[in-house]
């Protein structure tokens, strides 16, 4: 796997970013800690890819830097994950396999809270994406949480979301537990949820 670090600002209209198999983005903003990551994210992959490492300068936040960078990328496959990962051995060419194997939309990485119900670290279809958001692979209303939840959300609904527990980038924050989410987001998140994300699936109340 291949890895290209750039700051969020270095991405212009013409920037492009292409793999013909997966191309991921991870937006970080703790310089420190994505340099230990990088190279053992590219040791264990054992697939080829693109891994695109942007640092979030700007504080745009995670869903706007994922979007600009699916926008101006070639793939079969988009994934995203951010700084707080770490990877098991093989986890990308776990990824590929377990995708086009099931023939699904959406994998959700083993990130050891969500048991693949949740894709906090995902690897999609960029044309499943496309279908849905155009230039986007998250709703671009949410600033940095929910977004996944979504799309875990529509894919479930069409038995297109996959989960093989051996495809592991297990999140590692040990203050996790101790924040809370973005207002505005969960307020979106449940609006949207209540119209079915647009009509894509059956309108529902969240919890």
């Amino acid at each position: 796997m291949q890895t290209l670090f750039l700051d969020v600002g270095e991405i212009k209209a013409s920037t492009r970013f292409a793999n013909d198999a997966a191309v991921l983005v991870l937006p970080y903003i703790d310089q420190g800690q994505v340099d230990r990551l990088a190279p053992v994210l590219a040791r264990r992959a054992m697939a080829d890819g693109l891994l695109v490492l942007v640092n979030d300068s700007l504080r745009l936040g995670f869903v706007k830097v994922a979007n600009l960078v699916f926008a101006r990328s070639q793939s079969k496959y988009f994934g995203y994950l951010a700084q707080d990962a770490f990877p098991g051995e093989g986890w990308l060419r776990c990824g590929l396999n377990t995708i086009g194997k099931n023939e699904s939309w959406l994998l959700s990485f083993n990130d050891g809270r969500f048991f693949g119900n949740i894709a906090v670290f995902g690897l999609l279809l960029r044309a499943w994406a496309r279908a849905m958001y155009h230039n986007c692979v998250f709703f671009p209303g949410y600033k940095s949480h929910f977004g996944d939840t979504e799309l875990s959300v529509i894919a479930l609904a069409h038995s297109k979301l996959v989960f093989n527990p051996g495809c592991m980038l297990c999140e590692v924050d040990y203050d996790k537990d101790k924040k809370g989410n973005n207002p505005a987001d969960d307020a979106l998140y449940r609006e949207r949820a209540r119209t079915g994300f647009g009509g894509m699936v059956v309108p529902f109340e969240p919890d």
